[in-house]
């Protein structure tokens, strides 16, 4: 694991006063009018105790409905992460599929678990390639952060037969599954073996709303449920009436939202210097995954004095050269022109 804390850099960024921040996965598009007044007008009608540490069925109802799944099949937690790292801590051995969002790697081993990293390359358009399967939870993230790669159905159902043959559960990690510029399939629709968490933060922008989900066997909501009793409780009423309000906006804001994240994601391509840079145009999520000429934590330093933040490759597992571009900023044209005079300077 790489001794890379993101949370020291982002302190580091706030320190600089950065303007152009192209480093956290926090987007710029606000949180629909709409669904703020919803939170109010709960607050207001006094919805602020406890309540069931499932859900309220209103709001699980609603997601069930939406995902095609019984009310049964379904938990809403405190953010995906709680929900993620109640999985991790019921496992042995974690399996996870590099480049990959940092806290899989360091959940497991706070809870002491043996972790297994299957790296991804460039070279092989970032194509997942599973050998030996000798774990008992396999972590898929896709659209995949830091890379946006969705991978090939047949390389899925390559994986998850794997799975099936091996008897693995698959945790199905899609926070950005709603924001894809190219047909996904879910991998609960081809295995059933799997618990899928997904998120309000992304396509929502609710970020600071910690509010998640997951679509699970029964067995396995019961025992999230358990993990969430002995720790958040629960998730506040009104900001569960929010993401009601939120999953009834979902088509008209996520039609939205994706346009202009793939104008952005086109953009990017179309302005980063390829002669100094090397990339796979995303699928999904927003962000691009870069490869520079140079030690990628050396380039995001020395991009801070030019008033551009990004996360070093590092951030993400063991990618030394490459930058992760958030592309959660209205300045981002003028933030990829600073980060093509840098790679200009450096490789000078």
């Amino acid at each position: 694991m790489s001794n890379f804390n993101v949370y020291e850099f982002f302190n580091k960024i706030f320190s600089m006063n950065v303007k152009i921040r192209l480093d956290a996965g926090q987007p710029d598009i606000k949180v629909d009018r709409r669904i703020i007044e919803e939170t109010i007008r709960s607050l207001e009608n006094g919805e602020t105790g406890y309540t069931k540490t499932l859900g309220i069925d209103e709001l699980r109802e609603k997601i069930a409905e939406s995902e095609g799944v019984e009310k049964d099949n379904i938990i809403i937690g405190n953010g995906s992460k709680i929900l993620i790292a109640s999985q991790v801590l019921r496992a042995k051995r974690i399996g996870v599929i590099s480049p990959h969002w940092q806290a899989y790697e360091s959940m497991a081993r706070e809870f002491g678990r043996k972790i297994r990293i299957f790296k991804t390359s460039l070279e092989k358009g970032w194509e997942p390639r599973i050998d030996s399967l000798e774990v008992d939870l396999l972590i898929l993230n896709y659209p995949n952060n830091p890379t946006g790669k969705i991978p090939p159905k047949d390389k899925l159902r390559e994986i998850l037969e794997r799975a099936e043959e091996k008897k693995v559960k698959v945790l199905s990690d899609e926070s950005y599954s709603d924001i894809t510029f190219k047909p996904f399939t879910p991998p609960r629709e081809l295995y059933e073996n799997v618990i899928t968490v997904k998120g309000f933060s992304k396509l929502f922008s609710m970020t600071g709303f910690r509010l998640g989900y997951a679509i699970a066997p029964k067995e396995d909501v019961k025992s999230m449920q358990k993990f969430l009793e002995i720790t958040t409780t629960s998730v506040p009423i009104f900001v569960q009436r929010a993401g009601i309000k939120a999953i009834e906006l979902k088509e008209e804001i996520k039609t939205k939202v994706v346009k202009i994240y793939r104008e952005r994601a086109d953009l990017a391509v179309r302005t980063l210097d390829k002669r100094l840079f090397e990339f796979e145009k995303p699928d999904g999520a927003f962000y691009l995954f870069v490869r520079t000429n140079v030690d990628g934590l050396e380039f995001a330093e020395k991009l801070l004095e030019k008033g551009v933040s990004v996360f070093p490759g590092v951030a993400f597992g063991d990618y030394r050269k490459f930058i992760r571009i958030s592309l959660v900023s209205s300045k981002l044209e003028e933030g990829l022109k600073r980060i093509n005079e840098l790679g200009d300077e450096l490789n000078g």
